[in-house]
C-alpha cells in the first residue's frame, strides 16, 4: 500500500485516510491540475482503493492550489491517447476506441458504482473532465471563488466524461442545455442555485465544511431519541453505502427493480452483520 500511495504522489495524487475519510488531492498546481494519463491511472487506482478499504467509510476528492481542475492535460508528452500505438486503428476509429476502452467516462462510473460516498470540495475552477469529476461525487461543496464550466462545446468536442448523461439529471433539460451549449462556466452561487451542487461556501470554510460532512458520513448512527430499533451502539456508515446504491440504481432501472433492491437490503439485519 505504501508502495502504491507513493506512486500516486509522484503522478500527482496524494492520498490519505484520517478517521476512517479518504482524502484524495489533485497536486499539479502548476498545471492547474489538469489530468494527464498518470493522474487519471492513480485516480482510477484510488477510487477502487476507497471502494474496497473498509477503514475509508467516505471520501473527499479536492485540489491543491487555486484551481480543482483544468480539466484533460492537453500538453503531456504523446498525447491523450491511451490504446498501445501497435493497436490502433486509422485516426477516427482510434478516437472512438480510446473513449470507450480508456475515455473520461471510466472517473464518473467509478465513483457512481462505489458503495462508498464521495464528497467533491471544489476549490476553484473545475473545467472539462475536472467538471465531470466534481460533479460526479455524490455530494458537492464549492467555494464561492469555483465555477464549474461544461468547456467541450468551445473546444470543439462533444462533452465527455459522461456529462450528457449525468446533466439533465441533475437540473433538467432546459438548463442541462443551457450549461453546455454556450459552454459558459457556471459560478458557484449560481450552480448552488440550479441545484448543481449541495452547497456553496467561503473559501475558508470549504475543507471544515467537507471535513464535518465526511465525519457525518463516516460515522452514522442512530437518533438518541425516538423509538430504540436495538442498533444505537451500531456503525450505521454501512447504510449510507446501500442508500447511495439504491438512489443512483432508481435513476437508472425500473420502478419494480427498484422496490426489489429495497426489500433485499431490508432483509440485511445490520445486527447479523458484524456491524
Amino acid at each position: 500500500m505504501v508502495a502504491m500511495v507513493e506512486e500516486w504522489d509522484a503522478a500527482g495524487l496524494q492520498y490519505e485516510v484520517i478517521d476512517e475519510v479518504a482524502w484524495l488531492r489533485l497536486n499539479r498546481p502548476q498545471k492547474r491540475n489538469a489530468i494527464d494519463l498518470p493522474l487519471r491511472r492513480a485516480l482510477l487506482a484510488a477510487i477502487h482503493e476507497v471502494s474496497e478499504d473498509n477503514g475509508a467509510k467516505c471520501a473527499v476528492i479536492t485540489g491543491n492550489g487555486t484551481v480543482f481542475s483544468a480539466g484533460a492535460d492537453l500538453t503531456q508528452p504523446g498525447g491523450p491517447t491511451e490504446v498501445p500505438a501497435d493497436r490502433r486503428r486509422p485516426a477516427p476509429l482510434t478516437a472512438r476506441d480510446d473513449g470507450i476502452l480508456y475515455g473520461w467516462a471510466r472517473l464518473f462510473e467509478a465513483i457512481w458504482r462505489s458503495e462508498t460516498p464521495f464528497i467533491s470540495a471544489v476549490n476553484g475552477v473545475a473545467a472539462g473532465g475536472g467538471c465531470q469529476l466534481a460533479l460526479g461525487c455524490d455530494l458537492i461543496i464549492a467555494s464561492e471563488e469555483a465555477a464549474f464550466w461544461e468547456v467541450f462545446v468551445r473546444r470543439g468536442l462533444p462533452i465527455e466524461g459522461g456529462g450528457a448523461w449525468l446533466l439533465p439529471r441533475m437540473v433538467g433539460l432546459p438548463r442541462a442545455k443551457q450549461i453546455a451549449l454556450f459552454g459558459d462556466p457556471i459560478p458557484a452561487k449560481q450552480a448552488e442555485e440550479w441545484g448543481l451542487i449541495n452547497l456553496c461556501v467561503p473559501a475558508d470554510d470549504l475543507i471544515s465544511t467537507a471535513a464535518d460532512w465526511a465525519a457525518r458520513l463516516a460515522k452514522m448512527s442512530a437518533p438518541s431519541s425516538g423509538p430504540s430499533m436495538g442498533n444505537e451502539d451500531m456503525d450505521l456508515s454501512f447504510r449510507v453505502g446501500h442508500i447511495k446504491s439504491q438512489i443512483n440504481m432508481g435513476m437508472e432501472t425500473s420502478m419494480l427493480a427498484s422496490f426489489r433492491e429495497e426489500a433485499t437490503l431490508l432483509a440485511m439485519n445490520p445486527g447479523a452483520m458484524g456491524h
